[in-house]
């Protein structure tokens, strides 16, 4: 069970565990996120169908953010 005194960034090792424990699943996730970011950005800069749901585009951002502080913390890791 889980300690109720535990800082609320340490309930995501779990999480972050289950990303690395599977070979290519980081960068798909990485790059995956980016891409659909990217695309959201051109259809609406060009006016194109709208590829996601404005509600999801926010917790898609906060994904890469998240996804980009676990790259920095692993490089930061393996340089130590």
């Amino acid at each position: 069970m889980e300690k109720k005194n535990e800082p609320f960034f340490d309930k995501f090792k779990s999480l972050e565990k289950l990303i690395y424990s599977v070979k290519y699943l980081p960068q798909i996730l990485y790059f995956g996120s980016f891409g659909i970011i990217l695309y959201s950005i051109y259809s609406w800069i060009f006016g194109e169908v709208d590829f996601i749901f404005r509600l999801l585009e926010l917790p898609l951002i906060f994904f890469f953010i998240y996804m980009s502080h676990l790259i920095a913390k692993n490089n930061k890791k393996n340089k130590s």
